[in-house]
């Protein structure tokens, strides 16, 4: 009697399912659920890639997209953090696009990179012609991104380009070019800060605050407007930023301005 139950309930669910295949099989094809209208909440502006992957959903059937599928597709880019995709009867769908909280890009010679949850991912000509105008650049050695390739961004490393893209927003009228040095190591490495109006350039030796590294620019900045020497026209002057110290290294001597 259970075997006769269980084979009932066997043969039930595969009818089931084969009415389920057909009746969605029948939709696919009904015009009314073919996609009219794409909504987009979360962002006012999407990269070119992006955007032609969300006009390929017009005019398809919304019962052959793989609503899923898609939502992984659309993370993959680096502008998105994360996605959600829904549908509104009969022939809408919304996008919730969760934008990155990434503020900055690593470049090098060969081009634009991106943390995206750890992993160092390069980006193609369209949308680094996208992000590198709204992000922070720090420019990095091909070597050391071959390393980040190798073993991610994490700790140390994460930390510091938090910093840096801290800095960059705060000063970006002022920094014309920030590098970033290290010898691949988990140790903080060097920030180099290019203030090309101030004919300046703020080495940073150790880890400081970003409230630190702001305040050094301004000494930079009072130093530089009321500078009437004319060798400043000609070099960059440098300045090295300790813990405890920030250093103006002159060829005649250092000027240290303590804390």
């Amino acid at each position: 009697m259970a075997k006769s139950k269980t084979m009932v309930y066997i043969i039930s669910l595969i009818v089931l399912s084969i009415f389920a295949i057909v009746v969605l099989y029948s939709l696919s094809y009904i015009p009314l659920f073919n996609i009219s209208a794409i909504k987009m909440y979360g962002v006012s502006d999407v990269s070119a890639p992006l955007e032609k992957l969300i006009s390929s959903y017009y005019n398809v059937n919304r019962f052959k997209i793989d609503f899923s599928k898609e939502e992984e597709r659309i993370k993959a880019f680096c502008q998105v953090e994360d996605a959600i995709i829904r549908w509104k009867f009969p022939s809408t769908i919304e996008i919730h696009i969760t934008e990155t909280q990434e503020k900055c890009l690593l470049f090098d010679e060969n081009g634009y990179y991106m943390n995206k949850a750890g992993r160092l991912v390069e980006l193609d000509s369209d949308e680094a012609s996208f992000l590198k105008d709204k992000m922070v650049i720090i420019e990095v050695l091909p070597e050391y991104v071959s390393y980040l390739k190798t073993y991610g961004i994490r700790g140390q490393l994460d930390n510091v380009l938090s910093l840096i893209a801290a800095v960059g927003e705060e000063n970006g009228a002022l920094i014309s070019r920030i590098k970033y040095d290290n010898n691949n190591s988990d140790s903080f490495g060097q920030i180099v800060i290019t203030l090309a109006s101030l004919s300046s350039q703020l080495f940073v030796k150790e880890r400081v605050s970003k409230d630190r590294i702001s305040d050094s620019i301004k000494v930079i900045r009072k130093e530089a407007e009321s500078e009437v020497s004319t060798y400043t026209k000609k070099s960059m002057i440098r300045y090295d930023l300790y813990k405890d110290a920030l250093v103006k290294r002159l060829s005649s001597g250092d000027i240290n301005y303590g804390k």
